[in-house]
């Protein structure tokens, strides 16, 4: 039965939680096995002292757009930590969670930082889940619930040896969209804030950037994105960008040209919010 279900998660794009907690970070690695591993990655030794950007959330942060072929070769002076926790070079799609894994918003994001501080390494740290509830990045959860933020936590640690973080970015909201308005007023915003002091209790007091969930998703966007915006109320050097008249590719996930401009926002909120 499980099985099944897991089958149907996969196809529906919602992640299915683990019922014992002792599989939960187990549950994780399989819910961000979707990718084939690149039988050509090679892993490297960064140096020192990178700027580190940690990638948490669901698809649309991981990116569902189609990856042009300029997009895949290696970034100058830009790693990634790859799903077995080792750096390879950057180049996209970052993330590994699915099989469709593609362009994110963190592609136009490292290309703004990029062009912009061309005396620093960058190091990006994927970790967003498609189809993840916020209720597995919190970080008070046990067994299943908490998973996701566990297996981010461990992946921080691992990437503060190389540097030090500069900004965190989440997108989720879509695995929510099934509360009201005001259940997603009670928990949304306490669960965001514990989860985000949690994170910067081990990467640092950094600015935290997200983003409203696609404005093509109607109704249901309306509430959970007037709740991510209280969100910068609730926490320090934090900033939600708008998704106007960004579009979609499919009935989730934004298209390549949306998905750069947001990408772009976020640099642009990331930027703002340290001045």
């Amino acid at each position: 039965m499980r099985l099944f279900l897991t089958m149907l998660s996969a196809l529906a794009g919602v992640a299915v939680l683990a019922a014992d907690p002792a599989d939960a970070i187990q549950e994780w690695e399989t819910q961000t096995g979707g990718l084939p591993r690149d039988p050509n990655e090679q892993t490297v030794n960064p140096p020192d002292g990178m700027k580190l950007i940690l990638l948490v959330g669901q698809s649309n942060m991981a990116g569902r757009a189609d990856v042009p072929d300029e997009d895949r070769k290696p970034l100058p002076n830009a790693y990634k930590l790859n799903r077995d926790d080792k750096w390879v070079a950057a180049m996209s799609p970052f993330h590994f969670d699915r099989a469709t894994a593609g362009i994110g918003p963190a592609n136009a994001f490292v290309k703004r930082y990029l062009a912009e501080h061309q005396n620093e390494t960058l190091g990006v740290v994927p970790c967003a889940v498609g189809g993840s509830r916020s209720a597995t990045w919190d970080p008070d959860g046990t067994g299943p619930a908490g998973a996701n933020f566990r297996r981010a936590l461990l992946r921080a640690k691992v990437a503060k040896a190389k540097g030090c973080f500069v900004a965190i970015l989440w997108h989720q909201g879509e695995s929510d969209m099934g509360s009201s308005n005001e259940e997603l007023k009670t928990y949304y915003p306490d669960r965001f804030s514990r989860m985000v002091k949690a994170f910067r209790s081990e990467v640092g007091d950094v600015p935290v950037v997200l983003g409203e969930v696609g404005r093509f998703l109607g109704e249901d966007a309306v509430k959970i994105n007037s709740v991510l915006n209280m969100l910068p109320q609730k926490v320090s050097k934090c900033r939600c960008v708008s998704s106007e008249g960004l579009k979609n590719r499919d009935q989730w996930h934004f298209d390549l040209d949306s998905v750069n401009k947001l990408g772009s926002r976020y640099y642009e909120a990331f930027v703002e919010v340290q001045r």
